[in-house]
């Protein structure tokens, strides 16, 4: 690429500037490099530092390690940050550790700090918000608290974003009341909005959703992401309802929405069932010109409209959809699956592989899953051997749950017991439970009174009890079950669906009368 191509890109304000630091003796490749969009941009203007001598004067070399970063290019960064940059200053340590966050490897770039300190370097506040941050995915408290330690000892004054890193680090290693202390020292001095978001996003990933509400509720001034924060706690902890309301609340606040708050909703929609709402939020969405409809948002549309039962539109919805990215064609096949089309889910699966697009765990569960539901045993065990040995995907949990369910539906129980007892870990009462159900429904006593056992060392449930009492019934053993379910007093619990109808939330359980539409839905289904 020469250079007076890539300055086609550059508008009349870049222009500008480019001229001005030309004056002050800046290269031009150096300066054209931070208006780079593509790797291959960025490598031509690489070849071009070698070329003109430029690439061992500083800070030519790191601004080239940011360009790489910009374009998601981590090992071609790491690269020229060894090879390039005989003596990297703070700039340089700062732009390689993001590039290795950016990348997710957290560790690698706590490794590259560690050599920052060795060399005798300060680190600076962006510096320690970098590497918070990898402490914070790293969930490494005792890392970040030594982060936190040096702060204090260089006399760093904390700015909104280290503040906001060392809740996040915090919280998100279960230390909330480290995290409130941060927030309330920043708080006596500062203003700023997104340490209070930090804390609410913390709470709420700890489950404590009224602790976040009190901070919400005391918060003076809130912004977009304030109120981003408190729809996508409110959907993580189930709480749709609530999202809801808070999203209307935004709206009549004239609050901007963001792709957050516009997917956070459209999720909650969706498990709800209120296609209204969905349908009015769409609107919205396609009325609005300042709102960009991106890949997040549209596969959002396309999981509300398959959840609340319009699979045609939302296949429709998915046809139409410039681009899809791995999520898309998961949310798409899961949603066949969930609506027991197999053979659909299968086509997609052929289209996605055509379409250049490399199936992750979360397809494969989808596709597992249909295989299950179908009966479809050989076509799943095809698809379990082409994800270990073709892709290469480690199995989950969630995969051996479906592989257990397929193989146990099929009445192949021998084949399940010999896979979970292949599996690299111990499994899990979803995985015992879906043996144990396969031996229920093909009358294994001799085999389900083990994994009965186990089941209520891990899980002692309600329903397992209603469960094995069905399963011993045969064999004259459900009145000790039932008598254990009495003398422990637990309750089973029945099956419940909702929707929502005219902004009105409704519930049914399992041959429901007492429902007061009960009479309708009966009718409306030909029951």
């Amino acid at each position: 690429m020469a250079a007076a191509s890539t300055s086609a890109h550059v508008t009349e304000r870049n222009f500008s500037e480019l001229q001005r630091r030309k004056r002050n003796k800046i290269p031009s490749t150096v300066l054209l490099l931070q208006m780079c969009r593509q790797n291959k941009e960025v490598k031509q203007l690489h070849g071009q530092l070698i070329l003109n001598g430029l690439i061992h004067r500083s800070p030519n070399a790191a601004r080239l390690v940011e360009s790489y970063v910009g374009v998601s290019e981590t090992d071609d960064a790491l690269l020229v940050f060894k090879s390039s940059i005989q003596s990297p200053d703070t700039f340089a340590y700062n732009v390689m550790i993001r590039g290795l966050i950016l990348s997710k490897q957290p560790m690698e770039s706590l490794f590259l700090y560690e050599q920052l300190l060795a060399k005798g370097l300060l680190p600076d506040s962006h510096t320690y918000t970098f590497v918070l941050k990898a402490c914070c995915h790293l969930k490494a408290v005792l890392e970040g608290k030594q982060v936190h330690a040096q702060i204090i000892k260089n006399g760093v004054e904390p700015n909104t974003h280290i503040c906001s890193s060392l809740i996040s680090m915090y919280s998100y290693a279960g230390s909330m009341e480290s995290a409130k202390q941060v927030l309330e020292e920043f708080a006596e001095d500062h203003s700023g909005v997104c340490p209070f978001n930090s804390m609410i996003t913390g709470y709420m990933n700890e489950g404590l959703v009224e602790e976040a509400i009190k901070i919400f509720d005391k918060m003076k001034h809130k912004d977009t992401a304030t109120w981003s924060t408190m729809l996508s706690g409110y959907v993580k902890n189930g709480l749709h309802q609530d999202a809801l309301i808070t999203f209307q609340k935004m709206m009549s606040y004239n609050v901007p929405l963001n792709e957050s708050s516009l997917v956070c909703t459209l999720s909650a929609c969706g498990e709800l069932g209120a296609l209204d709402q969905g349908r009015w939020i769409h609107k919205y969405i396609l009325n609005k010109r300042d709102i960009v409809i991106s890949v997040n948002v549209d596969t959002a549309l396309v999981d509300m409209y398959a959840k609340c039962g319009c699979i045609e539109f939302s296949y429709q919805l998915f046809e139409k959809m410039p681009q899809r990215d791995v999520v898309t064609w998961g949310v798409i096949i899961s949603s066949f699956a969930t609506h027991g089309q197999a053979s659909k889910c299968f086509q997609l699966f052929d289209e996605m592989i055509e379409s250049g697009v490399e199936p992750n765990g979360i397809v494969f569960v989808a596709i597992l899953s249909a295989c299950s539901h179908a009966g479809l045993v050989e076509k799943g065990c095809h698809y379990f051997d082409q994800m270990v040995h073709q892709f290469g995907i480690r199995p989950s949990i969630e995969h051996f749950g479906c592989m257990v369910d397929l193989l146990g539906r099929a009445g192949r129980l021998a084949e399940a017991e010999q896979l979970i007892l292949s599996m690299p870990e111990e499994p899990n009462s979803i995985i015992l439970g879906a043996l144990f159900n396969a031996c229920r429904i093909h009358n294994d006593v001799e085999r389900g009174r083990p994994l009965f056992q186990r089941l209520i060392n891990l899980e002692p449930s309600p329903d397992r009890y209603k469960l094995a009492a069905s399963l011993f019934a045969n064999n004259g053993e459900d009145y000790e079950i039932r008598k254990l379910l009495k003398d422990k007093n637990l309750e089973t619990r029945c099956g419940l669906s909702n929707i929502q109808v005219d902004g009105v939330d409704h519930e049914f359980m399992v041959s429901d009368i007492a429902n007061n539409r009960a009479e309708d839905v009966y009718e409306t289904l030909g029951a």
